[in-house]
C-alpha cells in the first residue's frame, strides 16, 4: 500500500512539472528553477494558474463522482452523466446574459441543483433503474447544452460570446478573478466530503444498515448532494463542462486502493487533480500552436471507459 501511495506522489509530480515545462515554449526541470524575468512571468503568471486551475476542477469532479457513485449505487453516476454539469452551464449562461458575470457561480450552483432535483424526482416517482438514470442525466444534458448554444447564436454581445464559448470545457481561459476562491471553496468541501468516507462506506452497503447504526440517511445524504452540487458548479464556472473525470478516476481509485471511501476519496482528489493537468497540458501541445478544449481528450478518454464498462457487462444494474 505505502508503495501505491508513494506513485500517486510522483504522479502529481509528474504533472506538475509536465504542466509547467510544456508548452509553445519547452522549460526542463533544471531550467524552472534558474528562470530570466520572461520566463518568470511565463511560468508564473501564466503557466502556474492554469496547473492550479486544471487540478482543483479535476480533483473536484473525481471526488463528487466518487460520492455520487457511492450515494446513488450507480457505477456510471458522476456529475456528466447526471446532467449535473449541464445544468450548470446553463445557470451560467442565464447569469451572464441578464449581466450578473460576478455571480456565475451561484447561477451554476443553482442550475446544478435544478438538474439533480429533476433526476432524483423522476428516479423516485417513476422507479427509474440505474440505466434509466443515467440516460435520463445524459438526455438533459444534452438539452441543457442546446440551450447554451441558442443562447450563444442568438446573442450579439461579443464579449458574451467568448464568456460563452468557455463552457465547452477549455482552461486555456479561465476566469482568473475565481481561482483562488475556487480553489479553497473547492478544498474545504472536499476535505469534508473525505471526512465523511466511512458514512459512504455504510450506505454503499445498504440503508438498512446505515440506520441501524445510527445514520441519518436523509441529512447524509442531502448535505453530500448539496456539496457535490457546489463543486460542480465552481468547476463549470472556471473551466467549462469537462466530462468522465468523474467516472474514469473513481473506478481506478477503487481498483488499486479499494473500496474504502475515506482512503479513495484522498486518492481521488489528488489523482484527478494530476490527471487533467496533464490531459490539459496534453490539449495545449497536441497539434503545437493551436491549442484544443481539454474537455476533448477527457471525453475520448472518457467515452472509451464508459464503453468498455457497458460492453463488459461488469455491473449488475437494478
Amino acid at each position: 500500500m505505502k508503495n501505491k501511495y508513494t506513485a500517486v506522489f510522483f504522479f502529481l509530480v509528474f504533472s506538475v512539472i509536465a504542466g509547467l515545462s510544456l508548452g509553445t515554449e519547452f522549460y526542463t526541470p533544471h531550467r524552472l528553477f534558474c528562470l530570466s524575468d520572461i520566463d518568470r512571468t511565463i511560468v508564473l503568471n501564466i503557466r502556474a494558474p492554469r496547473v492550479m486551475a486544471a487540478f482543483i476542477i479535476g480533483a473536484g469532479l473525481s471526488i463528487t463522482g466518487a460520492v455520487l457513485q457511492a450515494l446513488l449505487k450507480n457505477p456510471l453516476a458522476e456529475s456528466y452523466t447526471l446532467g449535473i454539469s449541464g445544468g450548470a452551464s446553463l445557470g451560467i449562461a442565464i447569469g451572464v446574459i441578464i449581466g450578473k458575470t460576478a455571480l456565475t457561480p451561484y447561477f451554476a450552483f443553482l442550475g446544478a441543483m435544478l438538474c439533480l432535483f429533476i433526476v432524483l424526482l423522476s428516479s423516485i416517482k417513476k422507479h427509474l433503474s440505474n440505466p434509466t438514470v443515467i440516460l435520463l442525466g445524459v438526455a438533459l444534458n444534452f438539452l441543457f447544452s442546446s440551450f447554451v448554444l441558442f443562447i450563444i447564436a442568438v446573442a450579439r454581445n461579443q464579449q458574451f460570446q467568448a464568456t460563452m464559448l468557455r463552457l465547452i470545457g477549455d482552461i486555456s481561459y479561465f476566469p482568473s478573478n475565481l481561482l483562488y476562491g475556487c480553489l479553497i471553496t473547492i478544498t474545504l468541501t472536499s476535505l469534508f466530503l473525505i471526512l465523511s468516507g466511512r458514512v459512504y462506506d455504510v450506505i454503499s452497503i445498504g440503508d438498512e444498515k446505515a440506520i441501524s447504526i445510527g445514520i441519518n440517511i436523509e441529512r447524509e445524504k442531502r448535505t453530500s448532494l448539496i456539496l457535490c452540487c457546489v463543486i460542480t458548479g465552481l468547476c463549470v464556472s472556471l473551466g467549462g463542462i469537462i466530462g468522465f473525470v468523474g467516472l474514469v478516476i473513481p473506478h481506478i481509485t477503487r481498483f488499486f486502493f479499494g473500496p474504502s471511501h475515506k482512503r479513495a476519496l484522498t486518492v481521488n482528489f489528488i489523482t484527478g487533480g494530476s490527471f487533467l493537468i496533464l490531459a490539459d497540458t496534453l490539449a495545449r501541445i497536441i497539434i503545437r500552436p493551436l491549442e484544443i478544449p481539454v474537455g476533448v481528450i477527457t471525453g475520448l478518454i472518457g467515452g472509451l471507459f464508459f464503453l468498455s464498462i457497458l460492453l463488459r457487462g461488469r455491473y449488475m444494474w437494478g
